[in-house]
């Protein structure tokens, strides 16, 4: 059995999109595969995307089963059922690990700079020449998940593959302002559970130069009515220690504010872009993605400790 997987503490809609995508492709040509997660969901798959007729497997992992790794290409970050040494293909498009992968997985390993996963998901539909059997809620998951992995295009790790991708999607599903429809169910999912989205979107790493081990993000369409809560987010953050930043990524003004746990934090996460700072907020322009915060955080301040 081919298994499917994404990283083992939260689901955001890139991996969700792109297992399911996938794996419908496995099974157009005649491969069975599963899509295995324990995983929680985050706020980016919304109610309406949980109630199309796809979702994770039930299915318990056997000891012969091969893995595909979609989203990730971090080991620590791995499924605990995932033996490495049974893994037969990798697909990314976070930075850090691509020597490795390539070494061990030679062409099977894709880690591309490129605005989302679901992009070269579609891709292999379209390589298989299998495009035209691709369901339409199938290719709904795969535009939210380009939509939320590019901010809407504002990106810049958004490629001109995305954006002709998303074209080829928006014309096959025949609907429009999907844009619209999607980020506010993403805002009001936000809103009505604040504290669930932070926690099921949080990344804990080993800090660096720049960044504290805990950061989490939120990507809505209007910072203002989560401004208001912004008591109740570092109240929330608070329970990760004392020090920690959230990305908080407004669309409709194209910006990241990141919040930060105290002045130090927020003078070290400054120093990296020279922001527009108000107490314990880095304003940045043009917003940025998590991804992107920790591949410049990176290159200026090097590894991990």
């Amino acid at each position: 059995m081919i298994v499917l997987t994404v990283g083992n503490s939260y689901i955001e809609i890139d991996g969700y999109a792109s297992c399911i995508a996938y794996r419908e492709l496995l099974r157009l040509l005649g491969i069975e595969a599963k899509f295995v997660s324990n995983a929680v969901l985050n706020y980016s798959v919304t109610n309406s995307l949980l109630n199309i007729p796809y979702n994770i497997d039930d299915y318990d992992v056997q000891d012969g089963d091969e893995f595909i790794i979609l989203d990730l290409s971090n080991k620590e970050f791995f499924p605990t059922f995932v033996k490495e040494e049974n893994i037969v293909e990798l697909i990314d498009h976070h930075p850090g690990f691509e020597e490795y992968w390539n070494n061990k997985l030679k062409d099977k390993a894709i880690i591309k700079e490129i605005g989302a996963v679901a992009t070269i998901i579609v891709n292999k539909y379209e390589e298989s020449g299998l495009f035209d059997k691709m369901n339409n809620d199938i290719a709904k998951l795969l535009m939210a998940a380009i939509l939320d992995n590019t901010l809407n295009f504002t990106a810049k790790t958004t490629t001109y593959n995305d954006r002709i991708v998303y074209q080829k999607l928006e014309k096959k599903v025949n609907i429009s302002n999907f844009q619209n429809v999607y980020f506010s169910e993403c805002q009001n999912s936000i809103e009505n559970n604040l504290k669930d989205s932070i926690v099921n979107d949080m990344k804990h790493q080993k800090a660096n130069n720049y960044l504290p081990e805990f950061f989490g993000q939120l990507t809505i369409w209007n910072i203002n009515m989560i401004l208001k809560q912004e008591d109740n987010i570092r109240k929330i953050m608070n329970g990760y220690g004392n020090e920690w930043i959230i990305n908080i990524i407004s669309l409709k003004d194209n910006i990241s504010y990141i919040m930060c746990s105290n002045m130090d934090v927020r003078d070290k996460v400054n120093k990296l872009f020279n922001g527009t700072c108000d107490n314990y907020i880095v304003a940045v322009k043009p917003a940025m993605l998590r991804k992107e915060i920790i591949k410049v955080a990176l290159l200026i301040g090097g590894k991990y400790e």
